[in-house]
């Protein structure tokens, strides 16, 4: 079998196989098993992908997937025949070479694939909730099935030239386990954001509908209008606060290189400008997963 990177537009074998009675037949076949969805976007799939070029000619319907167009030309991209890292090399590096080009690659691509994934099925809260759910109804145990599935498609063909099999599998568990602490993130800071929108609701709605502003602000010998003051505050008049508290939090994962999401009313732009030049900085010093951050401070001390 000649080797996978052969299988291009242009090549005679390829050409001639992709256009047979025979691939229509098993392309047809997976697009039947797949209910004709692409498994990236969820959208109609109209292309069937090759995971791995292994059994060409002779494909396990596991070695495709059914994609619509866009995905399909995205999966290509992914796929560049004509670099092979030496950790898919058959021969296996000594000591922890490959571990660490593992983790090399998978933080490198992981962004790259979480930013189309988030593009064509949205990045609001339900929609990332959904790459929790399994791709199967059958498998219902298994969370973030529908995240695996679209890491295997958009990545698997990556890995497919010479690697070997537990290589392989370990490669595109990486990119999903990386891909998930990025999902994770996010999900959170939705939650806490509708969080502290809920808690100022409580104070300045429920308060006031059960008539304890007054009767607080009496026993505290604050005076009427500072209390309707506090009744309308976003956070931003009072300290501590909700403004206050939502820079701590956003500071911390500031600190972790993780961007505030958008829509604190309590933040200002020029918060979210600082905020984000630190998450940036942190990233820049650590996105390998190793600090390269070096002191400058005078040594006299």
């Amino acid at each position: 079998m000649p080797n996978a990177w052969q299988y291009k537009s242009g090549n005679p074998e390829y050409e001639r196989y992709i256009h047979s009675v025979d691939w229509r037949r098993m392309a047809d076949k997976r697009l039947d098993k797949d209910k004709h969805t692409c498994c990236v976007c969820g959208g109609k799939a109209t292309d069937v992908h090759h995971l791995t070029y292994e059994r060409f000619g002779v494909e396990a319907m596991d070695d495709l997937v059914s994609l619509c167009r866009r995905c399909h030309n995205q999966a290509e991209r992914f796929y560049d025949p004509t670099v092979m890292p030496w950790a898919m090399d058959e021969a296996k590096p000594s000591g922890n070479n490959f571990m660490a080009a593992m983790r090399v690659d998978a933080l490198r691509i992981a962004p790259k694939v979480y930013e189309y994934l988030t593009s064509v099925r949205g990045s609001d809260f339900q929609s990332l909730m959904g790459l929790r759910q399994p791709d199967d109804s059958e498998e219902k145990k298994k969370y973030w099935g529908v995240l695996n599935k679209a890491v295997d498609a958009l990545c698997r063909k990556r890995y497919s030239r010479n690697c070997i099999e537990d290589r392989r599998a370990m490669m595109l568990d990486s990119i999903s386990n990386h891909m998930t602490v990025i999902l994770l993130a996010q999900v959170e800071h939705y939650i806490r954001n509708a969080v502290q929108r809920d808690l100022h609701r409580v104070v300045t709605d429920e308060y006031r509908i059960l008539g304890k502003w007054n009767a607080v602000g009496a026993s505290l010998g604050i005076g009427t209008g500072t209390t309707r003051t506090l009744r309308s505050d976003d956070g931003s008049s009072f300290g501590p606060s909700l403004r206050e508290s939502v820079l701590y939090y956003c500071g911390l994962d500031a600190a972790a290189g993780i961007r505030p999401i958008p829509g604190f009313s309590c933040l200002s732009d020029e918060d979210y400008q600082k905020l984000n030049t630190v998450a940036d900085y942190m990233t820049s010093v650590s996105g390998d997963g190793a600090f390269k951050g070096e002191s400058e401070g005078n040594s006299d001390a």
